[in-house]
């Protein structure tokens, strides 16, 4: 063993001639390990949540979308796009139309996104997880009549739920110069009967979206047959990177393919902001933990000052000495950040693998989410060590140089 640790570990543990060093000592290392668990905890709560968020979108979400590269829509018969329907990569292949359009129900009125999508939808999404009541297949409409599903933040704002004998109406804008004489001719009139419910939990598409059969919407928006702006995929979960990029191959530059997570680009790049900056936050809390290590490594140099002496007559220099005490200093934040490495990994797995913590009925999860990355934990260790290092060295360098 290097005599330099050694000797640090002897001073860490041994009884100092005043107790109120000891007493500092031991609150560093409890402040850090205070820290390292918080910082810990905090960022797997931060994990569970985002798992909680992405599992209702890829409930909903397909797993591969193609859009069109330039403009909002193209057309299902272009030569790449029957070629990449072609690949022998997806279990379900489905085109959608999506345009804006006006709702009515009763008195209620309320401007909506409408999606109309082909027969096979259901196999899309995981049915199972998202309908409210009612049901997203449309391969038998009511009496020939139109049927569509309704999010449910939707549904509660015009005051409608699953019925097939009270009809809604669509309000789609003809494709034509405004006629300011009469407001009522801009527009075409679909009726349709509310089949399901859905429940994405999330506000973009439970309080905006009707799902319809693409038939319905290109013929209530006066579009050509093969109209479509976008084109949503089903594949398997182990083959959706090797899939995208066999369609991204076909269809070259005149579309891109979106896997699950750069559909929801935006919403994942704020998550990883937030969770970083709380992460610099609790830093800045731990920083002034590590600043009791100034103040305790302070009175271990004026208490050891025979021992420096005694060390420098054996021949040890200045540099060692301050690399014994940066040492020291560092020893103090080390086993704090080991027990609070140890502490924080213990509660957030017992949350993990448990749930002792509740939330209760009525929410998305009922236990209280968490995640634990090595990779945070790891993060954590770094930053709360680097911390007490630079604490440390800051300590030494005061002292006086008697070389």
């Amino acid at each position: 063993m290097n005599y330099r640790l050694f000797i640090a570990i002897r001073y860490l543990f041994s009884k100092k001639r005043h107790n109120t060093i000891n007493l500092i000592t031991w609150v560093s290392m409890v402040g850090v390990a205070v820290g390292t668990a918080a910082l810990i905890a905090v960022l797997s709560v931060v994990n569970g949540f985002e798992n909680i968020v992405q599992d209702s979108f890829s409930a909903f979400d397909p797993s591969l979308k193609i859009l069109p590269r330039e403009g909002k829509a193209f057309s299902s018969k272009d030569s790449l796009i029957v070629q990449s329907k072609k690949l022998k990569i997806h279990t379900a292949w489905c085109e959608v139309v999506e345009q804006d359009g006006l709702i009515a129900f009763n008195d209620k009125q309320s401007p909506a996104i409408i999606k109309g999508v082909e027969n096979n939808y259901d196999y899309i999404v995981s049915n199972e997880n998202i309908i409210w009541d009612g049901s997203l297949n449309f391969d038998n409409s009511y009496d020939n009549h139109n049927i569509a599903a309704i999010g449910i933040g939707l549904a509660e704002r015009i005051n409608s739920g699953v019925d097939l004998t009270l009809p809604l109406t669509l309000y789609a804008p003809k494709n034509r110069k405004v006629n300011l004489a009469r407001p009522d001719a801009n527009f075409t009139q679909t009726t349709f009967y509310n089949n399901g419910i859905f429940s994405v939990q999330q506000p973009k598409y439970d309080d905006n979206l009707i799902i319809m059969p693409i038939d319905v919407v290109r013929e209530a928006y006066q579009l050509k047959p093969d109209y479509v702006t976008a084109i949503e995929i089903k594949c398997k979960d182990e083959d959706i990177k090797s899939a995208k990029k066999q369609l991204q191959d076909v269809v070259s530059e005149r579309y891109i393919v979106l896997d699950q997570y750069e559909q929801q680009a935006d919403f994942y790049r704020i998550v990883k902001i937030e969770k970083w900056t709380t992460f610099m936050i609790l830093c800045f809390i731990v920083l002034i933990a590590t600043f009791n290590i100034i103040g305790s490594l302070s009175m271990i140099i004026i208490e050891k000052k025979d021992d420096i002496l005694l060390f420098e007559s054996l021949g040890a220099t200045h540099k060692q000495i301050k690399q014994l005490f940066t040492l020291e200093g560092t020893l103090i934040s080390a086993f704090g950040v080991v027990i609070g490495a140890v502490f924080g990994v213990g509660i957030v797995l017992l949350q993990q693998y448990f749930g002792l913590i509740k939330i209760g009925t009525g929410y998305i999860a009922q236990i209280y989410p968490v995640e634990l990355q090595m990779f945070d934990v790891i993060a954590v260790i770094v930053a709360v060590l680097t911390m007490g290092y630079i604490s440390a060295l800051y300590t030494v360098k005061r002292m006086r140089n008697k070389e």
